[in-house]
Formats: structure tokens, C-alpha cells, sequence
């Protein structure tokens, strides 16, 4: 039985045979993930490990407990004074903590449930152009995980709502391109170090694998427009942005959302016990960002920055 209730078996379905997927959060009237309003559905867990990644509690695939020291009344704590990795000095459990200092990360739900959610928001996206959004995380990190979230995307589609993935279609894909072409209106897709040897030591990302799949999105039919994040030090080099950019080019891409280093995700760290790497790194000023996108446009992309 899993946190929220629903039984699970090890290929992510519910006892009845459902699709589902452990989601952290539902993000509504979100502006900057494909297009007017969307609601976004978080996946829990990622195989890659982004320096950078301002979702820290989206690496891990499993629900876990996080602590917010800030809201800490200190009124149960251990004899032997022994702390869990991420600060917490108690063994009380996020739904009796009487000032919500803990809290469950994750939660099963099931396929139908989810959508249902998320096409409560309808009326906002045919007024805006939005739609629903799955992100994480990696939404397709395996085969489970994607057949999971081709159901949902299915039935958003059934329910009348554009729909949206967030990725860096660096996994492999266990359903053919068509499919999720068919129930995806727009694919955002990660362009990051684009130099292959470093991406795969610093984030594990092949960014190879992720051309392969482009080119069967592509030859489906998808909708792409490439997500090029400016990091200071990691993906900011011109000749990094130059090369990521030809190549969206090359695969037929003809958008790209500049998307400027922030500081959003830092505080995040330490309530789930994970160390950050960029901790006092300056964000990116609007001039910068603006300057990544002249280039870009330059070798002739629709450079957008921030995204929309």
C-alpha cells in the first residue's frame, strides 16, 4: 500500500490495474510551461543529477519526509539528540506535526484521479490557450513511468485539454515516437551542456540519445521547442549556446525559450538533506539572458526569454 492509500504493484499500476505516478505537486495558473494558463503535474524522481536543478525534491522516485527548520517548534525532540539527514531532530510523522515543519513529499495517484484534477482547471485553458503540463523530475524516466504518463496525457486530450510535456527525452523510449505525438501537443525539451563527454560526467544527460529521440518526435509530426537553461559556468560559454542552438536547428526546431540561472530552488537543499553545488552563484541579470537570445536568434532560432 502506498502513502496515498492506493496499492501499488511494481509496474506502477494500482490493484486494479491503473496507471499511476507519485507526483509531488499540482502547480495551477503556471504561465511559463507551454502556453497561457497551464496546470502543471510534477513527477517525483530523475536519473540525472543537474548541479543546477531548482526541484531537489523531485530526484528521489520515492515519497519522502522533508523538514522546514523555519517552522520548528523543537517540541519532540530526540533524547540522543541524533538528526535525520535533513535536519529534522524527531521521529514525528509529517501528519501529527503540530506546525507543519514536516512534510510528505510524493504521492501515488492514480491516472484517472489525477486527470480529473487537472481538467477541473478546463475553463481557464480555453480561455487562455493553456493546458496541462507533466514535468518533474523526469516524466519518462522508464517504461512504466511513460506508459503512465501516455494515459494521462490521453485522457487530458479526451477531456478536451492541450497537453504539454516537460523533459530532456534523454531516456528510451519503450513506446513508439508516434504515440506521444499523438497525445502531446507540445514537447519542451532540455537543451543543456551540449558538449557530450561533459554533460554525461557532470549530469549523466547523453545528449545524443536525446537527438535520436527529437528526430522520431520530429518525424512524427511534434511540436518542439528547445528549453536552453543559462548556467553561469556550465551552459552560459557561447560556443555552448552556439552549439546547442545549430543543432535544434538541424533537427528542424524553430523555437527556443532562454530560461536564466535563479536562486528559487536553494532553499529547497536542505529541507530533503541534499548538499547544493551552486549556493551564492549570482543570477542571471535580464541583460545576460538577453544576450544569449540575440545569439540564438542569430543562427536562427525564435529565441524567447523565460518562455511562455
Amino acid at each position: 500500500m502506498c502513502c496515498s492509500g492506493v496499492p501499488l504493484g511494481g509496474d506502477g499500476e494500482t490493484g486494479a490495474g491503473e496507471r499511476a505516478l507519485c507526483i509531488t505537486n499540482v502547480q495551477r495558473f503556471s504561465l511559463h510551461d507551454g502556453g497561457g494558463i497551464r496546470s502543471v503535474a510534477f513527477t517525483k524522481g530523475c536519473p540525472f543529477r543537474c548541479p543546477w536543478c531548482c526541484n531537489p525534491e523531485n530526484l528521489s522516485f520515492e515519497p519522502e519526509v522533508c523538514w522546514h527548520e523555519r517552522l520548528c517548534l523543537g517540541c519532540s525532540v530526540r533524547a540522543d539528540g541524533r538528526r535525520d539527514a535533513n535536519g529534522a531532530p524527531c521521529d514525528t510523522p509529517p501528519e501529527r506535526c503540530p506546525a507543519a515543519a514536516k512534510e510528505l513529499l510524493g504521492q501515488w495517484r492514480s491516472v484517472g484521479e489525477l486527470a480529473h484534477e487537472l481538467l477541473r482547471d478546463l475553463p481557464f485553458f480555453e480561455e487562455s490557450g493553456g493546458g496541462v503540463t507533466v514535468s518533474g523530475g523526469e516524466c519518462l524516466a522508464g517504461a512504466a513511468r511513460q506508459h503512465a504518463v501516455l494515459a494521462l496525457l490521453e485522457a487530458c486530450h479526451a477531456g478536451g485539454a492541450s497537453t504539454a510535456l516537460e523533459t530532456t527525452l534523454a531516456t528510451r523510449l519503450a513506446m513508439p515516437a508516434e504515440r506521444l505525438v499523438g497525445a502531446c501537443d507540445v514537447f519542451l525539451v532540455d537543451f543543456k551542456i551540449a558538449d557530450r563527454a561533459r554533460s554525461l560526467e557532470v549530469t549523466g544527460i547523453d545528449p545524443e540519445l536525446r537527438d535520436e529521440n527529437l528526430a522520431r518526435v520530429m518525424a512524427a509530426g511534434g511540436n518542439v521547442v528547445a528549453r536552453m537553461p543559462v548556467i553561469p559556468g556550465y551552459t552560459d560559454g557561447e560556443a555552448c549556446v552556439l552549439a546547442n542552438a545549430r543543432r535544434a536547428v538541424e533537427l528542424g526546431i524553430r523555437r527556443a525559450d532562454i530560461l536564466p540561472f535563479h536562486q528559487l530552488g536553494e532553499s529547497k537543499y536542505a529541507s530533503v538533506g541534499r548538499e547544493y553545488e551552486l549556493g551564492g552563484v549570482p543570477q542571471l541579470s535580464d541583460e545576460a539572458a538577453e544576450r544569449i537570445a540575440e545569439l540564438v536568434r542569430g543562427v536562427g532560432l525564435d529565441a524567447v526569454v523565460r518562455g511562455e
